[in-house]
């Protein structure tokens, strides 16, 4: 390893993005009487965010080195950008990025200022990157970044816990990869991009990964995005009107339908020690309203909800950061699978997720549960130590 890149990886870790990166640099609760008044802005100490992202310096370092998307750029005006010229992702194609993405030691007084004791770090499949390379191209990229996630886990273990990047090209090594991630780099599970689970087939195409991490018992969790074309059954949708709107409307049918695979297909029955988190409620909370409605349709099922996501709990970045979607899901799934996730780094303050929840109508029992000791309890069986 170069030692331009070592000196990269251990800068990031404690330094502020501008001296690490100089190139780049309404459902109601059933006792409504027991909801807590709102309290936007009220900090809750010993939080547990279980959905943020982060660059690290050796991502950064081989993406900049391309000349086209996905790399990183940097304007005449010092701003910085992953660009995504030909990548089919959310957002545009150039998605700006603050210091929030890079800078750990920031990151952690944020987060103290905010009461949030502990952070799980992902990379943002949002970005398109994995669906956008080859499979060497991948193997270099998630492995490198694997590689300072572990790194950054291990110097701020009070902190963070980490999921490794895992390859959609190439499950067979991803599924090496999750092996290293679990027994080299204090890693708890891996990253996927939902859309890979749109169908029962595509999922068949991940049977080497969830073979490794029903070993480790991982948690496997699935985020915004497409993988690679090689995976069968991914939406691909394009829309000549009303945009906003109808990318809102895939993007719950992207997540409902994922959660659907794995909750409801059967797929998970070989993997009885994994545990899968799914971003954004499940869709915004449209998967509660499938169980919903399947309930009224068969209202004498033998299999409760607590059978079917056993396994999977939620959480509440994103687009699952509505206040009636998060009381929606609690109400239908449980507190118990729900998780407070806020999408730190493309949201550049966990504020405003905490207040969403401080506004649900919630019980305060529930509240509890979805900030604090769901997430906790999650995070301790899969073998992190919490202060």
């Amino acid at each position: 390893m170069s030692s331009r890149r070592e000196f990269l990886r251990t800068a990031a870790l404690g330094a502020a993005a501008t001296t690490v990166l100089p190139n780049l640099l309404k459902a109601a609760p059933e006792n409504s009487q027991n909801v807590e008044p709102p309290t936007p802005g009220a900090k809750r100490s010993g939080l547990i965010d279980l959905h943020s992202h982060w660059f690290s310096p050796a991502s950064v370092e081989i993406l900049s080195k391309r000349t086209s998307g996905p790399n990183f750029t940097t304007n005449e005006k010092g701003e910085h950008f992953l660009s995504r010229s030909g990548v089919a992702s959310p957002g545009g194609a150039n998605f700006p990025l603050g210091p929030q993405w890079f800078d750990l030691e920031a990151r952690v007084k944020h987060l103290d200022e905010q009461g949030v004791a502990h952070q799980l770090i992902s990379w943002p499949t949002t970005l398109g990157v994995d669906a956008a390379i080859t499979a060497e191209e991948a193997r270099e990229l998630w492995g490198a970044y694997n590689t300072d996630l572990g790194a950054a886990v291990q110097r701020y273990s009070s902190h963070f816990s980490g999921v490794a990047t895992l390859a959609t090209a190439d499950p067979e090594w991803s599924a090496r990869e999750l092996d290293r991630a679990h027994d080299k780099l204090g890693l708890i599970g891996g990253v996927l991009p939902a859309n890979v689970f749109a169908t029962l087939e595509g999922a068949k195409k991940l049977t080497a990964i969830f073979e490794t991490a029903q070993r480790h018992k991982s948690l496997i969790y699935l985020h915004t995005g497409s993988g690679h074309p090689s995976i069968p059954g991914q939406p691909d949708w394009k829309h000549g009107d009303t945009n906003g709107p109808r990318s809102s409307l895939d993007n719950i049918y992207n997540f409902a339908a994922a959660t659907i695979t794995l909750a409801y297909s059967g797929f998970l029955d070989a993997y009885p020690d994994v545990t899968v988190q799914i971003a954004q409620l499940g869709g915004s909370g449209g998967i509660a309203l499938i169980e919903e409605l399947g309930r009224a349709a068969a209202p004498r099922s033998k299999e409760p909800t607590s059978a079917k996501f056993r396994q999977i709990y939620l959480d509440t970045g994103a687009g699952g950061r509505g206040s009636e979607a998060i009381a929606l899901a609690v109400r239908v799934i449980g507190a118990d699978r729900v998780v407070f996730g806020t999408d730190y780094a493309p949201g550049p303050s966990v504020a405003p997720v905490i207040a969403n929840i401080n506004a649900s109508p919630l019980t305060s029992a529930q509240r509890h549960a979805v900030f604090t000791e769901t997430p906790r309890q999650l995070l301790i069986a899969k073998g992190v130590r919490l202060a």
